[in-house]
């Protein structure tokens, strides 16, 4: 059952921006559409062995909210202000609501974008915390990376990220696409695999050792005890809605945390799709942060693991007619598009154009489908109000495309359409999995809608939208620059990044 936040606040329905910055949740999970959208379903229904997409690749870049890249897109719900938080030891208050600014191609810093920030941005769904992610806890060192600069009140427009702007004119935009949950990077990519972070919540202790994951013996990190968790659920979730309210809730919901070894076995999807001989291939940098593949044990250490490749490589079997059905493509470092670390966004754009133009380009573009994500928040600022499913999440929405010839139709520039159904990252895992005739994993992807308000299996159209690269970035202008060859590959920020 999906909590909106605002349930404990007696509001109802809406989705207009109220005086503390935030709009209520998604109305509904079936079909929903925003003002660029259209009604009914189109022929989206999905039938395994019938409908004709036979590939899907999902792409999962790193840390924007939907509003940091399409606040001001036609038809999305997005704002070009926002409210703010005053606190002290003892909780928060509401303040001011602010003017956001036109945000630059390269962030000055990276922002924080842990559980309790998504927890304290989110802040019982007045979507107002983003300025103070510490919430009453006693202002850091680092307080800019928690808010307090306001450069993370800030949103790029058509001119900041041109061709995410002309994929949406075309295909599908995604305008109630939430992160699985309320960060950081580590546990959101279980999700992306999982439809489950094994209740972790944090990212990694250590950095310190070579290897990562399985491959490092020192690494844990922090999660919720699975039986505290479950048996407190309520509890915890009342926690988690009130986070501000005094100055102990931020640390009480805590008392139910552990830790685990950042080697462990949970189901994965590919382990369905290896059992039923559908082809499957992670593209992730080795010993990256969000290379999870790396965290799961049997995959490690067994066969599969011959599945889990550097990203350079999916272009590479795309061009030699060896793309499997299903591909996750994590880009490396220097096109993830976190901010700080001197991360162009206009680079990342244009990997992210790379890889689909090489599709666009193949025999696999007339039966594929795309799915472009950002792994967290990040901890920019967006105005929608998440539901609360589950002690883990959703968190705060996430830009998301849907590319393919399949997409519905609607009224945005290019017949494109803004889809208003709420989608998280297991909505992609049940999307494959009904797809292919596969069973869920988790709740999580029993429960997602499968992009049902994105397609339209009986009208395609096949035209290609080729882009061409942007030569205004600092660097990633030249195809050569995202080949395994290129010094600065995974150089440009931390790899931790």
């Amino acid at each position: 059952m999906a909590l909106g936040w605002a349930s404990t606040r007696g509001d109802e329905g809406g989705a207009s921006i109220g005086p503390s910055g935030g709009t209520s949740p998604a109305t509904g999970s079936n079909g929903g559409t925003g003002a660029g959208g259209s009604s009914g379903n189109g022929g989206g229904t999905i039938v395994p062995g019938e409908t004709p997409i036979e590939h899907v690749v999902f792409i999962v870049k790193e840390n924007r909210t939907f509003n940091n890249y399409f606040a001001t897109y036609p038809g999305a719900v997005g704002a070009t202000e926002g409210g703010t938080i005053k606190c002290t030891q003892d909780g928060c208050h509401d303040g001011p609501v602010v003017q956001l600014t036109k945000g630059p191609d390269i962030y000055p810093h990276d922002l924080t974008h842990c559980f309790r920030c998504g927890l304290t941005a989110i802040n019982g769904g007045k979507m107002n915390g983003f300025n103070r992610m510490n919430g009453p806890v006693p202002e850091p060192e680092i307080a800019d990376l928690y808010g307090a600069d306001m450069s993370n009140y800030s949103y790029l427009d058509r001119d900041g990220v041109p061709n995410y702007w002309a994929y949406a004119d075309r295909f599908v935009l995604a305008d109630h696409f939430f992160t699985p949950m309320y960060g950081p990077t580590l546990p959101e990519h279980l999700y992306a695999v999982a439809a489950q972070s094994n209740f972790i919540v944090d990212n990694k202790s250590t950095t310190d050792h070579e290897g990562n994951y399985c491959d490092d013996p020192t690494e844990r990190a922090t999660r919720f005890v699975p039986h505290e968790a479950r048996q407190h659920e309520d509890q915890i979730m009342r926690l988690e809605r009130t986070i501000t309210e005094n100055g102990s809730n931020v640390y009480d919901f805590a008392d139910f945390w552990g830790s685990i070894r950042l080697c462990f076995d949970i189901p994965v999807l590919p382990d369905q799709l290896e059992q039923e001989g559908i082809s499957w291939k992670y593209y992730a940098s080795e010993n990256s942060w969000m290379n999870v593949m790396q965290m799961i044990r049997h995959v490690r250490y067994g066969p599969m693991w011959h599945h889990v490749l550097e990203p350079w490589n999916f272009v590479r079997d795309v061009k030699q007619g060896e793309m499997p059905a299903v591909s996750w493509v994590i880009p490396p470092e220097s096109y993830n598009e976190h901010p700080g670390g001197g991360k162009s966004t206009c680079a990342g754009e244009n990997w992210t154009v790379h890889q689909v133009n090489t599709i666009m380009r193949s025999e696999y573009w007339r039966s594929t489908a795309i799915v472009v994500v950002w792994d967290d928040f990040g901890g920019f600022y967006d105005p929608v109000e998440p539901p609360q499913y589950d002690v883990m999440g959703l968190g705060p929405r996430t830009p998301a495309l849907i590319i393919s010839p399949y997409t519905k139709r609607g009224s945005n520039p290019d017949g494109g359409m803004v889809d208003g159904t709420t989608y998280e990252f297991s909505s992609v895992l049940a999307f494959i999995e009904q797809l292919f005739g596969l069973e869920p994993m988790t709740a999580r992807d029993g429960q997602a809608d499968p992009l049902s308000g994105a397609f339209d299996f009986e009208h395609p159209n096949f035209d290609k939208l080729v882009l061409p690269l942007r030569d205004d970035c600092p660097y990633g202008t030249s195809t050569s620059e995202f080949a395994a060859s290129w010094p600065l590959l995974r150089t440009i920020g931390k790899p931790g990044d």
